[in-house]
C-alpha cells in the first residue's frame, strides 16, 4: 500500500527512506505533471533553486579565502619592514638624546 523512495548516501547527501500511501504518491505525481510539463523543466527548476541558495555561500567562501591569503601577504610585508621600524626608532632616540 505504500511506495518506498530511497536516496543513496554520497559525499553531501544522506540516505532517506520514505514510506507513503500509494494514493498520496499518485496525487503528488499528478500535481507534478500538471505543474511541470516535462521532467527537464523540473530538473532545471530544482537546479536553479539549489544554485540560488548555494551561490551566497560560494561568494562568502571565496571572500574568506581571499582574506586569509591577503593576511599572509600583509604579515610578510610587515615582517620585512620591522627592522626598518626599529632602526628609525633607534635613530630618533639617538638624535633626541644627542648621543
Amino acid at each position: 500500500m505504500s511506495e518506498v523512495f530511497t536516496v543513496n548516501e554520497k559525499r553531501e547527501t544522506k540516505e532517506v527512506i520514505v514510506k507513503l500511501p500509494k494514493q498520496f504518491v499518485s496525487d503528488l505525481n499528478r500535481q507534478k505533471e500538471q505543474q511541470l510539463a516535462t521532467s527537464e523543466k523540473f530538473v532545471y527548476n530544482s537546479t536553479k533553486k539549489m544554485i540560488k541558495h548555494l551561490q551566497p555561500n560560494l561568494i562568502r567562501e571565496a571572500m574568506m579565502k581571499g582574506y586569509v591569503e591577503m593576511s599572509h601577504i600583509n604579515l610578510s610585508i610587515a615582517s620585512e619592514c620591522l627592522h626598518l621600524e626599529y632602526e628609525a626608532e633607534h635613530t630618533v632616540e639617538r638624535l633626541v638624546s644627542g648621543g
